[in-house]
């Protein structure tokens, strides 16, 4: 539990995967290749690095403020720095756990999250890593009460 708040019913705690920084990554070496390649678009190069710094660093912070924290008793989402987004979801009140993966996110661990609750309202949470060890922390707490 690396990052995990300092919290003694912590049972599992996961943040995003790093493949949400794939594409800014890409973005920026691309833009480097251009600006090396072809001199003559140099302001334009500045400006669009400048612009894939900014969305490398709104991809941190959206990696960072993101969360899901498995407790004894209960499921929290975390999303969101500007507009925070907590969902406190007690283990009685979830239904159901759906992962949604792609043949990518099964390789390197990552999907999105959908828990339904009771009365159909859904929660998810895209490029969570590991989300089939979330998913057999919270049945194994489900099914233990």
């Amino acid at each position: 539990m690396v990052g995990a708040p300092p919290d003694n019913d912590v049972i599992f705690f996961t943040r995003l995967h790093w493949i949400i920084f794939f594409w800014p990554a890409v973005s920026l070496f691309a833009v480097l290749a251009v600006y090396i390649y072809i001199q003559e678009l140099g302001f334009l190069t500045i400006y669009l690095a400048a612009f894939v710094l900014v969305w490398m660093l709104m991809t941190w912070v959206t990696c960072y403020f993101s969360s899901v924290t498995i407790k004894n008793k209960q499921v929290i989402l975390r999303t969101g720095i500007i507009v925070r987004q907590t969902v406190d979801i007690p283990l009685s009140k979830i239904e159901t756990i759906d992962i949604r993966q792609s043949i990518i996110g099964s390789l390197f661990r990552y999907g999105a999250l959908v828990i339904t609750g009771t009365g159909g309202t859904r929660h998810l949470i895209n490029y969570l890593h590991n989300p089939l060890a979330c998913r057999r922390h919270i049945e194994q707490l489900m099914n233990a009460s």
